[in-house]
Formats: structure tokens, C-alpha cells, sequence
């Protein structure tokens, strides 16, 4: 890449986008080094570009990348790195009826080569950081369920409350120089305390 802040969109499309097994060696093959390595939620990669590409296919195959959306593409030059957040859909072969979002970040760890007396930079690691648990996200009505931001923020928020309930009582039952001592808090920090 001459310039990796405009170039990486295009490169990850190339790799997840609907894309071909042919596409993605090209892409691999242009855009990574011959060691690169890949760290995973699931596998880690550290022999190089072959295998690399191996790993692509091989979830091209079993999951079948249906498109992208970015969120953040981020581009440090002095440390060589570029950080893209994003939504990679699929539609495993077992689940067709269903495209399972998975939101993920993304570090490339970039290297300079120097490809026809030119310098470019080339992917020489890839980290992949999913927000959710990939797998949880394919069991169908609990991968929703995981999945849905309302609920997670409902379930957050009741459990917030039970357990300020909690720190409640216990200060209503107890004189001070315990529960301070038990919870870490003082007066003013419990939710509803009594006056």
C-alpha cells in the first residue's frame, strides 16, 4: 500500500466482501509479507503467507463472507499501524437463512517493503478482536439475544440496581464502620442510603 489510510478499505473488502478464493490469494499475495503472521479469536498464524491464505479460504468456505461495513479506519505513521473497526457479515452454509453481524477491530501491523525499487507498506501482522464471542453469535434466537444491544443495557442496568439495592440494605442493617469496610464505600457512595 502507497497509502494504507485510503488503501485498507479496499484491501479488506478484497478479503471478506463476497469474495473468491482467487481474490483473496491476489489480495494476500499483493498486499502481505511472505512471514506475515495472523492472531485470532480462534487461531493463531505464524507460518506465513500460504498460510494465511489457507485461513482465508478456509472461512470463506465455511462461512461465507456476504460484505462489510466500516465504522473507524485509523492510520499512525509513526508506528506503522493502521486500526479499522468494523461489521464483517456472513451466512455459514448452516444457517443461510440468517446473516450474523460480527463486529470486530482490527490492528494491522504494517512493514516497508520495497516492491519494483518502490517503497510500500505490506501487512506483516494481522489481530483480530472481536466485540462478541463469534461463536455465541451463530446459535440461533440466543446469537440474537447475545447480540441485542437493548438487552444487554436492560440486563446491565437491572443488575445495577439489585446489587445497589443490595449495598442498600446492607447499610440499613449495619452501622457504618462495617459495611464502609465490607463494600468499599462511604455514605454518600451508597444509592439509597437512610438519613
Amino acid at each position: 500500500m502507497e497509502d494504507p489510510a485510503n488503501e485498507v478499505e479496499g484491501v479488506v473488502r478484497a478479503l471478506v466482501d463476497k469474495p473468491t478464493l482467487r481474490r483473496q490469494a491476489e489480495t494476500l499475495k499483493k498486499y502481505a509479507t511472505n512471514d506475515v503472521e495472523f492472531y485470532h479469536f480462534y487461531a493463531n498464524v505464524n507460518s506465513g503467507l500460504r498460510a494465511l491464505i489457507a485461513m482465508y479460504q478456509a472461512a470463506q468456505f465455511f462461512l461465507n463472507y456476504s460484505g462489510v461495513d466500516f465504522h473507524n479506519i485509523v492510520y499512525d505513521a509513526d508506528k506503522n499501524n493502521i486500526a479499522v473497526r468494523a461489521t464483517v457479515y456472513v451466512r455459514p452454509w448452516v444457517l443461510l437463512w440468517r446473516t450474523v453481524p460480527l463486529r470486530l477491530f482490527i490492528l494491522l501491523e504494517l512493514q516497508d517493503v520495497i516492491v519494483n525499487g518502490k517503497t510500500v507498506k505490506k501487512i506483516r501482522v494481522q489481530r483480530d478482536y472481536f466485540i462478541r464471542a463469534p461463536a455465541v453469535e451463530f446459535i440461533p434466537i440466543i446469537g440474537d439475544i447475545y447480540d441485542s444491544e437493548s438487552l444487554r443495557f436492560f440486563w446491565g442496568n437491572t443488575l445495577a440496581f439489585l446489587v445497589q439495592f443490595f449495598q442498600w440494605l446492607i447499610s440499613a442493617l449495619f452501622p457504618p464502620k462495617y459495611w464502609q469496610s465490607w463494600l468499599g464505600l462511604d455514605s454518600g457512595d451508597v444509592a439509597m442510603r437512610r438519613d
